[in-house]
């Protein structure tokens, strides 16, 4: 095969290269290189050897020489730092052209920014080879140097200067950083140069303005009485400060002494000056008006001050003159003067408390009764005889009792009270009929009352109450018993008095005797038996059967055993015909017995 390696090649050190041969089926080289495969060449000349065989095993070579220039030895320069502001030059070595990163041209100065920041070179040799460099360059920011507030002063006062913002200060006009010193009057700039830890520095400037003192002025001295209010009031600034607690322009009360009153005098600027003013108070009389006075109603009051040499009294009233002040509470106020025309005043109270208007009740009570008085329009009362208000007590007589009453001021007036004792009426009645039964059980109960008009009686029996003076009534007729009549007298005055009586109702006594019955056995009309329908006493009852010649066949004394035709011990049966019957029955609720005899036939 017509093998070829390819051209020559010339490159910088750290390029790649590729070989490639031709003209044959494969391809082997020398010094390690791999057909078709880029590799990094060493500096220098070499030449490559290509082997190449085609697809009958036949092979041939071919060369191509590759030569590597060296890297040209780029220097950026040293690193560098600058305070801002500063000017900065990088310039580059070991190469013939030079281009820099961030606009930089070499040895071109320049002014960076604040920071740290890496610069770049790039240097290119004449095979046009290139390498880098890199120079640091570190930028300090200036110190914030501040010289503080301008600064407003009076004339006298020190001021002291201090910077802040650096470590190290210089202060123009032989100023010393944070020393005192007083300054001259006007307006003066003050400039300080601060250095830092990097030795930057910057500068700052403060304006001290000095002011001139105001004129203040006090005012005039003065004189007056004690309790008077005083105003003071300075002039010559725009604020005012007083010494004793005073403030400008504000009425007060000063103490009883002559006193220097000192004011402190500020202006606009904040200066301030001085200036006194004398204040001489006269004392007042201390004057004394009394104790207060507490009076009822009607009496005199003396009023007397003292303290001073002449009085005045509110109200007309002349001290040391005696005079009656009305009901109710009224203040009165004494001026007492010094010869000096100095005053004072005091007061008292006078009150004046109303008499209460006591007034009681008269009492009518039936004799024997408790009687109970009480006061009214007081808040407490004193009675005559030793009885005490609104209790009860038991009077023997009608008669006057006089009761003074207390208001809670101590005031009393007085009040009279009848008590009027009245006698009891006596009740006494008596009923018009005495036998009073079942058939009749009504009767006219007949008033004897002494010394009552009115009546209440009460029959106990169910009925209502009535108020007639001899009143007819009718007890109830279906049982017999005892009732209680009540009766109760009533006087013009209320007082009563009650008797009573008890009435008996008798059970008439009724009975039924059958004139024929018929002992055959049959079940009807067997008995000979007396029926009661009422008033009987069931254990005082006898019957006897008497036959036509007197003899005694039959004897009962159970009311429920009659008589069945029979006598004798052998109950032999008696004859048809008339019998004679006898009954003895005792009355109930009372001792009387009853007597009955009749006839009754025998059939049989």
């Amino acid at each position: 095969p017509i093998v070829v390696a390819g051209l020559d090649q010339t490159v910088c050190f750290g390029q790649q290269v590729t070989l490639s041969g031709a003209g044959a089926s494969s391809y082997s080289w020398d010094n390690g290189v791999v057909d078709g495969i880029a590799f990094t060449p060493a500096v220098g000349s070499i030449l490559y050897t290509v082997t190449g065989t085609n697809a009958q095993g036949c092979s041939t070579t071919d060369q191509v020489q590759v030569t590597v220039h060296a890297l040209p030895n780029v220097n950026a320069g040293t690193d560098q730092v600058v305070c801002f502001g500063n000017q900065v030059t990088l310039s580059a070595t070991g190469a013939p052209a030079f281009i820099w990163d961030n606009g930089v041209i070499d040895g071109v100065s320049f002014s960076p920014a604040v920071g740290t920041v890496i610069y770049t070179v790039t240097g290119t040799d004449v095979n046009g080879c290139v390498d880098i460099d890199d120079v640091q360059v570190i930028v300090h920011a200036l110190p914030i140097v501040n010289a503080g507030i301008d600064q407003e002063i009076c004339v006298g006062e020190q001021i002291t200067l201090t910077g802040s913002g650096a470590d190290s200060y210089v202060w123009n006009n032989g100023v010393i950083n944070a020393t005192a010193f007083t300054p001259a009057t006007g307006s003066i700039n003050y400039m300080v140069v601060g250095t830092d830890g990097n030795g930057c520095m910057d500068a700052d400037f403060v304006q001290v303005i000095v002011h001139a003192l105001p004129i203040v002025n006090a005012g005039l001295d003065q004189i007056f009485c004690e309790g008077n209010q005083l105003t003071l009031a300075g002039s010559g600034a725009t604020l005012y400060s007083w010494n004793h607690g005073v403030i400008d322009n504000v009425s007060f009360v000063p103490a009883i002494v002559t006193q220097n009153y000192t004011v402190t005098g500020t202006d606009i600027n904040g200066c301030e000056d001085t200036d006194i003013v004398q204040v001489t108070v006269n004392p007042n009389p201390i004057v004394e008006a009394g104790a207060n006075i507490t009076i009822c109603a009607g009496e005199s009051a003396l009023l007397t001050a003292s303290g001073a040499t002449n009085y005045n009294w509110t109200n007309g009233v002349q001290n040391g003159v005696i005079f009656f002040p009305a009901v109710g509470t009224l203040q009165y106020i004494v001026t007492g003067t010094f010869i000096s025309g100095c005053s004072a005043t005091d007061s008292l109270i006078i009150t004046v408390n109303p008499k209460p208007i006591v007034s009681a009740n008269d009492v009518n009570i039936c004799r024997g009764e408790v009687a109970i008085l009480q006061g009214q329009g007081a808040d407490a009362y004193l009675w005559s005889h030793g009885i005490t208000d609104n209790a009860p007590f038991y009077p023997s007589s009608s008669g006057n009792y006089v009761v003074t009453g207390f208001n809670l001021f101590g005031c009393s007036a007085t009040a009279e009270a009848h008590v009027f004792i009245h006698d009891y009426p006596t009740a006494s009645f008596n009923p018009q009929d005495y036998e009073l039964n079942l058939l009749t059980p009504g009767t006219t109960f007949l008033n004897t009352s002494t010394g009552a008009s009115n009546y209440v009686w009460n029959f106990n029996d169910g009925s209502v109450i009535s108020n007639e003076v001899s009143p007819f009534h009718s007890f109830p007729s279906e049982d017999g018993g005892s009732y209680v009549v009540e009766l109760v007298a009533i006087s013009d005055f209320g007082c009563s008095d009650t008797t009573i009586r008890i009435i008996e109702i008798k059970d008439e006594l009724i009975l039924f005797v059958p004139n024929t019955f018929t002992p055959d056995n049959d079940m009807l009309n067997n008995n000979f038996t007396p029926v009661f329908a009422a008033g009987f006493d069931p254990q005082g009852y006898t019957l006897y059967i008497f036959n036509r010649w007197g003899q005694l066949v039959f004897e009962s004394h159970d009311t429920n055993i009659g008589w069945n035709g029979s006598y004798g011990v052998g109950g032999e049966y008696a004859q048809d015909g008339t019998y004679s019957w006898k009954i003895i029955v005792k009355e109930e609720h009372t001792p009387k017995n009853h007597i009955f005899v009749g006839h009754v036939n025998l059939l049989r």
